[in-house]
């Protein structure tokens, strides 16, 4: 076997920032950077992306922040690939939910937008709703970028707290670059007053 036939890449794609391993891109101001960007991993064989928005097999049906992938086919720049491309929130709590000991979990993420995912005895539910942003996202954008993270963390907090209601977790899992800002995480459990882990 090649060396290259054993590189498996794994890209989190957002809407300020795409992760692969340790490495860390700005996410480019347009498709056809966006491009180029991605055939620097044309190497690899296996690949898993999370990208925000709705999926459908390899293709980004809609993103809400990087409106340009709209109708992206992640199979066009790897075509001999093999692929696995997935709702950023629901391949963050895949990973999560291994470590996590509890039969309901609900995951949020918080960066560009809120990702929202949910799962149930290990199993993470494909629901539709959370592929799509909250009606509150603008709003929410609008206080994060004010900095203001204690009224964001009551922000959230309320609007998370409807979810929580909804879906009864045992656990909530946290992520995203916002919980990176001091003091946020601890104010935003505070407000949720539920188990929670980032």
């Amino acid at each position: 076997m090649e060396r290259s036939e054993k590189i498996v890449l794994t890209l989190d794609i957002g809407g300020s920032k795409i992760r692969t391993g340790r490495k860390e891109f700005r996410t480019p101001k347009n498709r056809k950077s966006f491009v180029s960007l991605l055939k620097k991993f044309s190497d690899a064989k296996r690949i898993e992306i999370g990208v925000a928005g709705v999926i459908s097999g390899t293709r980004v049906v809609f993103s809400p922040n990087i409106l340009y992938l709209k109708n992206f086919d992640f199979q066009k720049i790897f075509p001999k690939a093999v692929l696995r491309v997935d709702n950023d929130a629901r391949v963050f709590l895949r990973e999560r939910a291994k470590k996590v000991r509890a039969k309901r979990i609900l995951t949020f993420t918080i960066g560009t937008g809120i990702g929202r995912a949910y799962a149930e005895k290990g199993r993470v539910k494909k629901i539709k709703n959370f592929e799509y942003p909250e009606k509150w996202e603008r709003e929410y954008q609008k206080i994060r970028d004010r900095k203001d993270y204690e009224k964001l963390a009551m922000f959230l907090g309320e609007k998370f707290s409807v979810l929580i209601k909804k879906y009864k977790p045992e656990a909530v899992v946290l992520g995203g670059g916002v919980l990176g800002k001091r003091g946020f995480f601890e104010k935003l459990r505070e407000e949720l007053k539920i188990k929670t882990y980032v």
